[in-house]
């Protein structure tokens, strides 16, 4: 026994069972058929996930709202194994665990909705059994008037342990906060790290933040970081999990100028990819962010519909240590659907604004890892087309998508070749009750986005509907070394 005992990750396997025990909570152990690694490698084998937390985020109370979550277990590709057992549903559940549950999910392939509510509060997706696997949700709000006028909405979040927000501010004219839920039943603590124009900012105030087991903290930026524009956020948890989200409402002249959440970018890189930059009108400001403690020398590369193009004056660009600088790219991309990647040589991460015409609303994307198996989106109603954009950075890609209604029926599907550096887009018609989409990657290296911009000529009394959602490979599979426990299974 005590040699057993001295081999770490069989210390690391009790340890986790141990904490299971002791919380309640559920070990995700290997599936009955594995996908299986080869001898003497560290490979790990793939388990489907059998159960699932997602965290919906809710806008702050302000004018005439109407939110409502829109959820959906997807139809799977044919062959792809679910856990066994019942059908057990999921649910859609307020965050305190006396709270009734607001909405189900019953059958794969259909959505399920809340009923719109004037009053939002932060909703829960939860379900253990054959329907977890690739499960997904959106939280949308729209209002007709006051500082919430537009429409806000989010993928519903997976909760984790690192997290960054690239496009954030501090200043003025905007009054973003970070909020942050814990669905488990512990506390959690979290650290933020800031980084501005002028580089790293010491703010205590944004280190060692509680959120309460079944709660939520926020973080007022234009409090912690005040007068700082263009700033970056790295969330980690240093004791369980959090789901952050980026509210942000925007004014112009001290009127509102439009709400959304700014979604979470991918961890630094030496490319980072920012898909589905909005075709049409308004103004389109890339955001790059280096964290490291060294100058980054980047390119810019655009990914346009007719092939990539390196634009004039950015072919090479400095980003001190540390900082974040933004890029004004609407004049170079002349209103086509498109996708912008960074090559540096430090790791950066980045993100995409994309204003209307107008300058009621917005939206924006942040960077994104490449597809490797199914994305799923659910689509909120919508009064215009919305357009997914996928992009092949590399060699030439191609995706296949299915777009299908609330009882799962196919509206449109199709395989879609995508030219080596090009963006290719898809428009969907407008939709009166919510659809889900499903994307995946067949061929080569793709990244994909789907984005909603309003009307080139609204109306005066419009309520401009601008937005954008990523495409992100849905979990199915949750990877893990042999029969060993998944620690982020026992802690969900």
């Amino acid at each position: 026994m005590r040699r057993l005992l001295s081999d770490a990750r069989i210390r690391l396997g009790a340890c986790v069972l141990a904490m299971a025990a002791a919380a309640g909570l559920g070990v995700v152990t290997q599936a009955k058929e594995p996908v299986t690694r080869a001898e003497g490698t560290d490979e790990p084998a793939r388990t489907v996930v059998n159960r699932t937390a997602l965290s919906c985020p809710a806008l702050a109370g302000g004018g005439k709202l109407s939110s409502v979550v829109n959820a959906v277990a997807p139809a799977l590709p044919e062959g792809t194994p679910t856990a066994a057992g019942n059908e057990t549903p999921l649910s859609i559940t307020p965050l305190p665990t006396t709270a009734d549950p607001v909405g189900s999910l019953l059958v794969r392939g259909k959505i399920a909705s809340t009923a719109p509510v004037t009053k939002p509060a932060p909703l829960s997706i939860r379900g253990v059994g054959p329907l977890a696997a690739g499960a997904v949700g959106t939280s949308t709000t729209t209002s007709v008037e006051g500082v919430n006028r537009g429409m806000a909405s989010t993928p519903c979040q997976l909760p984790g342990s690192d997290f960054w927000f690239v496009g954030a501010s501090g200043a003025s004219d905007r009054r973003d906060v970070l909020v942050l839920t814990n669905l488990d039943s512990i506390n959690a603590e979290v650290n933020v790290s800031v980084y501005a124009r002028s580089g790293p900012q010491d703010l205590p105030n944004a280190r060692g933040i509680v959120v309460p087991a079944r709660g939520t903290s926020e973080l007022y930026l234009g409090l912690v970081a005040r007068n700082l524009r263009d700033i970056a956020l790295h969330v980690e948890s240093t004791g369980g999990r959090v789901a952050p989200a980026l509210r942000s409402n925007a004014t112009t002249g001290g009127k509102p100028a439009g709400v959304d959440w700014l979604n979470p970018s991918a961890p630094p890189a030496n490319k980072a990819f920012v898909p589905a930059a909005a075709p049409g009108a308004g103004l389109r400001i890339l955001s790059v962010a280096n964290p490291t403690d060294l100058q980054a020398t980047a390119s810019l590369t655009v990914h346009g519909p007719n092939g990539p193009f390196k634009p004039a004056g950015l072919e090479t660009v400095q980003i001190p240590a540390g900082s974040v600088k933004t890029f004004r790219l609407d004049p170079v991309l002349h209103g086509d659907p498109s996708a912008i990647t960074v090559t540096s040589d430090q790791p950066v991460t980045a993100s995409m604004r994309m204003v209307d015409a107008s300058g009621r609303d917005f939206a924006s994307l942040g960077s994104a890892e490449a597809l490797t198996g199914p994305a799923y989106l659910v689509l909120p109603a919508h009064q215009q087309p919305a357009i997914l954009q996928a992009t092949a950075p590399g060699k030439n890609g191609s995706v296949k998508f299915e777009l299908r209604d609330g009882a799962g029926r196919v509206l449109n599907t199709r395989s879609l070749d995508v030219i080596a550096g090009a963006t290719s887009q898809i428009s969907f018609k407008a939709q009166p009750r919510p659809t889900y989409l499903m994307v995946e990657q067949t061929r080569g290296t793709v990244v994909a986005g789907v984005t909603l911009m309003p009307a080139a000529k609204p109306g005066e009394d419009d309520v401009a509907q601008v937005a954008a959602w990523p495409l992100t490979t849905s979990l199915v599979f949750r990877a893990q070394l042999g029969a060993q426990p998944d620690v982020r299974a026992a802690l969900r």
